[in-house]
């Protein structure tokens, strides 16, 4: 059996997204890493590249009340489109999303980021 080497989320970090990645990058949630209440902000504050529709952020839950024997759902998503500005992110029109940590015994565990339409992007990405 192999180890599966896991991305977790940093505070502040650069994601490129391109031909290589499929235009879309995934990143693991470890709450202790973090010093946070109920929310985690995303804040995407600077962009290089032009001409995207939007940035998809994709939530990803675990459910810690189920039963993997049963067959019962053990993972919920919650999407988000945030519209890409024209003229690409600066400080002035940073876009942002709040995701809660835990919601009933569903656990946040893992957000995907994804561009539309395909443009070769770098976004700066700020976690509080």
């Amino acid at each position: 059996m192999k180890a599966v080497k896991r991305n977790f989320l940093v505070a502040e970090e650069t994601i490129r997204l391109n031909e290589i990645n499929n235009f879309q990058e995934s990143r693991y949630f470890n709450p202790s890493d973090f010093n946070l209440e109920d929310k985690l902000n995303l804040l995407f504050d600077y962009s290089e590249g032009l001409g995207a529709e939007y940035i998809r952020v994709l939530a990803v839950y675990i459910d810690t009340s189920k039963n993997i024997n049963s067959y019962e759902g053990l993972q919920f998503t919650e999407e988000f489109k945030l519209p890409f500005p024209a003229g690409g992110i600066t400080k002035k029109n940073a876009l942002s999303v709040s995701l809660k940590l835990k919601e009933d015994s569903k656990l946040l565990w893992k957000i995907g980021i994804q561009i539309r339409y395909e443009i070769n992007t770098l976004i700066h990405l700020t976690l509080s």
